[in-house]
């Protein structure tokens, strides 16, 4: 079972997006992002969906971190303001595999959310693939 980390300061949302994969993934969640920082220093997780809007720290630097410690798992973004130009330059740099905006559709996001952990998987089997042609 794959495991997703949510980070938003959004008791709500975090409620709506727990109800929504806690059947099919194993779900930890997050309203400040120095705990979830903390959480991904200590455990392994397949997938990151973020808010951008945050106090304390940014999703952008959230998934800067994530992406340091997990490089090979998946990172969303969500956001519910008009960030569309930095979104845009998180997943032209990488940082970013998609963006979903707030409020969003739950197909739509189910569906982002398998694609992305799908994209993720196929990079771990690679970079092992890889490892192993060079052993």
């Amino acid at each position: 079972m794959h495991s997703i980390l949510i980070i938003d300061d959004e008791e709500a949302v975090l409620r709506a997006l727990g109800r929504l994969f806690n059947r099919e993934y194993q779900v930890e969640q997050h309203n400040d992002p120095l705990t979830a920082v903390s959480s991904m220093e200590h455990k392994s997780f397949d997938l990151v969906i973020s808010d951008i809007r945050m106090p304390n720290m940014d999703g952008f630097a959230v998934l800067k971190h994530f992406q340091s410690l997990h490089p090979d798992a998946g990172r969303i973004l969500v956001s519910g303001y008009a960030d569309i130009e930095d979104c845009q330059k998180a997943v032209r740099d990488g940082l970013a595999h998609m963006i979903v905006s707030k409020p969003w559709d739950n197909f739509e996001l189910k569906s982002v959310v398998k694609l992305v952990l799908e994209n993720s998987e196929l990079k771990k089997q690679n970079r092992e693939l890889l490892a192993k042609s060079k052993a």
